[in-house]
């Protein structure tokens, strides 16, 4: 594995993604020792699905979205 400074990384960022693309194990670290490593995003992860519940997980009120009694008449006191 090479590590390279942090300031060498600043420097040949482009380079260092490359050659990480490439196979290559490439380390960043201060003071010779190295902290942290340039990994691929594994692409073959399927994306993850939105939301926790299938759609016949729930039930929904026929009158859901409709006022509430107590909050229309604290809104309309007429």
């Amino acid at each position: 594995m090479r590590t390279v400074t942090v300031s060498e990384a600043k420097a040949q960022l482009s380079a260092l993604l490359e050659r990480a693309l490439a196979g290559e194990d490439i380390a960043i670290g201060r003071r010779g020792k190295a902290e942290v490593r340039l990994v691929v995003v594994d692409r073959d992860e399927a994306p993850r699905p939105l939301g926790a519940f299938e759609v016949s997980d729930y039930w929904m009120s026929d009158d859901f979205d409709e006022p509430l009694d107590d909050i229309a008449d604290a809104f309309d006191p007429a």
